[in-house]
């Protein structure tokens, strides 16, 4: 049985690539320090991040996290405390209180600042953690551990920074404290929070799997309390997102049963539902109608839809638009044809944008085939030509004058062409080109004879 099983666990044995463990103490101690570089990317990475977060840029703010040294700090607490090192533990908390202070300060400062003070998207989305970012933050500390304990430098620490998301919170509380809104700044921090507790425990776990060295020695009832104070912070950090998980998850089954209904009620050849809103806390869902059907009839049958899923308690108000009948079925085909006319008119702009750049390709081509052949043709007539090259452009690049196409050839030659010469082949470049402005460029350039080598001193 032992021989079956060696394979499999050998295959996610970690100790392969694992790297010395003073090389790792080493790594990990350099990313807890602060000063110098790591003040200055702290600084620049909140601030880009606010931006991002400013103007609802996914990519902006992505920037950020990978430019953060948050995660040095947090990862020194974990691993400080899976090697017993309290020197360690006590130096990451300062720092990490630090590179704290400095976000919120700044971020704080930005928001102030900014003419932009409208809450976008990408900002909301960091006031409402739940248990999900509980899993988030513990598997990417995780694996955030592992990838530091690696004896060659990966991908994974920047997609943990992606992951785990230190530096947009912070942010996100900034901007509660610049515009006085408590719940921005409490959500948001909570959520660093967890993030900073789960990635520092899961480092801590990795630590002891993964059977590092300890730095220190702690009697047993250190020991004990030291693990009742993890335990109980922990516990404490990821409780009140398990309430907010299931408050978010009822939230978005009520939603869903909502919508269901309002397609049923939209399919009723009677009326058209113009406009919906969904209100979780309290029930609350308001339509607004159109057509022939009656407003009491529609509240009531959605309310019996409502009760017929377990929601007795959601209170319907139907809002109608338009005092005449008119045909509800006829007035669905004009918005769909509508629809249709405005899909078909993109597709025919598309295909004659396509059309037109097709020709401008095809023209080029033309002309560049005109080229090779006029090429060869004073090739053929002056064989002395070093290099001939060809050009189209227009002369109001070069003159103050109307736009006029124009044809450019420039020769380098070794020897001096007559003026004679040069007559005869601007006229021929004229009757080839007629109608257009043809310039003529001859460049002599004269061959640099080397001088004789001197004779050798015996």
């Amino acid at each position: 049985m032992k021989k079956v099983w060696y394979p499999f666990f050998r295959i996610f044995h970690l100790g392969h690539d694992q790297d010395a463990p003073e090389m790792i103490d080493e790594t990990i101690r350099k990313g807890v320090s602060v000063g110098g570089a790591n003040l200055w990317e702290l600084f620049f990475a909140i601030l880009i991040a606010s931006i991002g977060l400013n103007v609802n840029s996914t990519a902006v703010i992505i920037g950020a996290m990978l430019i953060s040294p948050l995660m040095g700090p947090i990862v020194g607490i974990g691993y400080g405390a899976g090697v017993k090192d309290m020197g360690l533990i006590r130096l990451s908390l300062r720092n990490l209180g630090i590179f704290v202070a400095i976000s919120l300060s700044t971020a704080t400062l930005y928001f102030l600042l900014t003419p932009l003070t409208h809450a976008q998207p990408e900002l909301l989305s960091r006031t409402n953690p739940t248990l999900w970012d509980v899993l988030i933050a513990f598997f990417g500390g995780a694996v955030g551990m592992i990838g530091a304990t690696r004896r060659y430098s990966s991908n994974v620490v920047p997609g943990v920074a992606i992951a785990t998301a230190l530096m947009p919170p912070l942010c996100t509380a900034g901007f509660g404290i610049a515009c006085g809104n408590w719940r921005y700044f409490g959500g948001a921090f909570y959520l660093f929070a967890i993030n900073s507790v789960f990635i520092a425990f899961a480092s801590l776990l990795v630590v002891k799997l993964l059977r590092l060295p300890e730095h220190g020695e702690i009697d047993a009832v250190t020991r004990r309390r030291t693990r009742l104070i993890i335990a109980f912070i922990v516990t404490a950090t990821a409780v009140p997102s398990a309430f907010l998980a299931y408050d978010l998850v009822g939230q978005k089954v009520f939603e869903q049963t909502a919508l269901s209904i309002f397609q049923g009620i939209d399919k009723d050849s009677r009326y058209v539902l113009l406009g919906r809103e969904i209100s979780f806390a309290p029930r609350r869902v308001m339509l607004t109608v159109g057509g022939d059907g009656q407003i009491e009839e529609i509240r009531q049958t959605v309310e019996r839809q409502f009760a017929a899923r377990g929601y007795d308690d959601v209170v319907v108000t139907v809002r109608y638009v338009g005092a005449e009948k008119f045909d509800v079925t006829q007035l669905k085909q004009e918005l769909q044809q509508q629809v249709f006319s405005n899909t078909l008119k993109e597709l025919q702009d598309s295909i004659a944008a396509r059309g037109r750049l097709e020709a401008e390709i095809k023209s080029l081509k033309a002309g560049q085939e005109d080229h090779q052949h006029l090429i060869r043709e004073i090739g053929a007539q002056y064989p002395e030509a070093l290099r001939i090259t060809v050009g189209s452009g227009s002369k109001a690049l070069r003159h103050a004058e109307a736009p006029e196409p124009s044809i450019i050839v420039v020769m380098v030659v070794d020897q001096r062409i007559s003026t004679q010469d040069r007559t005869r082949l601007q006229a021929w470049l004229e009757a080839r080109y007629p109608g257009q402005a043809v310039e003529l460029v001859i460049n002599e350039e004269i061959p640099q004879v080397k001088p004789p080598p001197r004779a050798r001193r015996r």
